[in-house]
């Protein structure tokens, strides 16, 4: 073997005199010493983050696709719960009502039945302006008056066989029926141009005055130089008993706020709903998995392992579209007619296993009552709890999208942390089990008060990472077609065919909540540890 050469030294005396030859100021080799030690990672994710959240609020399509993926939640709103009411009336017959219910008093809900409608139109816009009372300049506001629009302008955002779709200057999007427009005094620029989701066509409009759409009545709320705004439709509310509605015939919630947060069930609001209860889920399971591995009753580590082994082999996409496609329509088809049968399975083995406790343990009842007790209402309650969930399930078989959802990333992530539970109470030293039964404790306190506290502290960094796994991992939940981050995202591309603002918006998205969340179990981390 040759003699070992490398371009960088590893002796001191070497070292010093490259440092010579580079013959930098004093204060120059000082400030890059500290500069090599700034943390520069983190600033190169802020910089970019800090750019990109720049570009999403300068740019109209990156805050439409904010606002898109975000289901755009508002601050407040008094709009709460789109319904559909059978109603009692005095006289004994029952009508419909339809609305939005905006508050209550007592016991009187009250529903908006009627939207208000405001119309704002340009002044350079109008053709013929009709005020009641007349006026010599224009109509004050609170007069009542028909305005006939005689021309349109803006982006051309869509087009069909019978209407256009027109974002105006004022920033609203007006639907034009073709019938009611000239086309062939239509000016478009560039010329010859077609209809475009960011609006790169604009296009004028002549409108024909003799159509009714082209019509608005009603009172002046704003008139300035600009613009016109006509209230063509009042609100119109009405207030309902509770007592007299027979039938809630639908109930959906309405707007997305802060006072109404039952209603944000899409884009990031899905997407952080779904991780919580799967990851809470998974806990669980991974836990009583976790247990079960370690336990030495034959039955129970061989079902553990077989789950463990088996859904890890198990691509998670696999496991959500079983669940979806295969698990939930047999459970809403064929599960119910088994349940008297399952049932009946769960409470003959539940009361088997029981009697063999008593028949076992009969002779140490006296000496030592809690390990006699202890698995005989381990038992009882294990069977119980399975007797409500079968029967919950016979009775909801026919589960919601959402919820298939939750079940399949709970069984997917349930394997990895009862894998990851079990390696952390094994980590713990059988001498603290020895000290706690030394104490008199049985083998749940010993668990409880000494092993899985200090479990805890272990596996907490392990527990953080799964937590967000399990957040990116919701994206597969677009397969389903549910309206998470990711789905919404995809629908925000193909609507406006600018994947390249959608995607970016919802990666920063989930980039800012990964960042949060590990450092929030960094800290966490730091609290929990043990000095050293």
């Amino acid at each position: 073997m040759g003699p070992k050469t490398t371009d960088t030294p590893d002796r001191p005396e070497e070292v010093a005199r490259y440092r010579t030859l580079i013959n930098l100021p004093p204060w120059l080799d000082r400030l890059s010493a500290r500069v090599a030690r700034w943390p520069w990672s983190i600033i190169i994710i802020l910089a970019a983050l800090l750019m990109l959240f720049y570009s999403i609020l300068t740019s109209d399509f990156y805050r439409r696709a904010l606002v898109f993926v975000t289901d755009d939640p508002r601050l407040s709103t008094d709009q709460f719960t789109s319904v559909v009411y059978d109603v009692r009336g005095p006289d004994g017959e029952i009508s419909r009502v339809r609305g939005i219910v905006t508050g209550s008093e007592g016991d009187e809900v009250i529903i908006q039945t009627q939207p208000e409608v405001l119309v704002r139109i340009p002044q350079g816009d109008i053709g013929q302006l009709t005020c009641e009372p007349p006026a010599d300049n224009g109509c004050p506001v609170g007069a009542t008056a028909t305005v006939v629009r005689s021309r349109i302008s803006g982006r051309l955002l869509r087009e069909d066989a019978g209407r256009f779709d027109i974002a105006t200057d004022t920033g609203e999007v007006v639907q034009v029926r073709k019938i009611a427009a000239n086309q062939e005094t239509q000016v478009r620029t560039p010329e010859g141009c077609s209809a475009t989701p960011n609006g790169t066509c604009q296009i004028a409009l002549d409108l024909l005055p003799e159509r009714p759409e082209n019509i608005y009545s009603g009172a002046v709320t704003e008139s300035d130089a600009e613009a016109i705004v006509v209230q063509t439709a009042q609100a119109e509310y009405t207030q309902v008993n509770t007592a007299a509605i027979v039938d809630v015939v639908n109930a959906q919630p309405a707007v997305c706020a802060l006072n109404n947060i039952k209603a944000c069930d899409e884009g990031i609001f899905l997407t952080l709903g779904v991780t919580f209860l799967a990851f809470s889920v998974a806990v669980v399971l991974g836990l009583i998995f976790g247990l079960m591995r370690l336990s030495s009753n034959p039955v129970l580590y061989n079902v553990s392992t077989v789950y463990v082994e088996v859904i890890r082999g198990v691509p998670l996409l696999v496991i959500l579209l079983f669940v979806n496609f295969a698990l939930a329509p047999w459970l809403r088809d064929s599960f119910p007619a088994l349940v008297p049968g399952v049932s009946a399975a769960i409470l003959v083995m539940g009361v088997l296993l029981a009697a063999y406790y008593v028949l076992t343990r009969w002779p140490v009842r006296r000496a030592e009552p809690v390990a006699f007790l202890q698995p005989i209402v381990l038992t009882v309650t294990v069977t119980g709890m399975l007797l409500v969930v079968v029967t919950f399930l016979g009775a909801n078989s026919d589960l919601a999208p959402v919820l298939r959802g939750i079940l399949g990333l709970s069984f997917g992530y349930g394997a990895f942390l009862a894998e990851l539970f079990r390696a952390g109470i094994q980590s713990i030293g059988k001498g603290q089990t020895e000290a706690a039964r030394s104490l008199g404790m049985n083998y749940l306190q010993s668990m409880r008060f000494v092993i899985l506290p200090q479990a805890f502290r272990v596996v907490l960094p392990p527990l953080g990472n799964e937590f967000i796994a399990i957040l990116k991992d919701t994206s597969l939940l677009v397969i389903l077609a549910l309206p998470e981050l990711t789905q919404k995202a995809r629908l925000f591309a193909a609507d406006t065919f600018r994947p390249f603002e959608a995607y970016i918006t919802i990666g920063a998205l989930y980039l800012v909540m990964t960042l949060f969340l590990s450092f929030l179990v960094r800290t966490v981390e730091r609290r929990v540890s043990l000095p050293r």
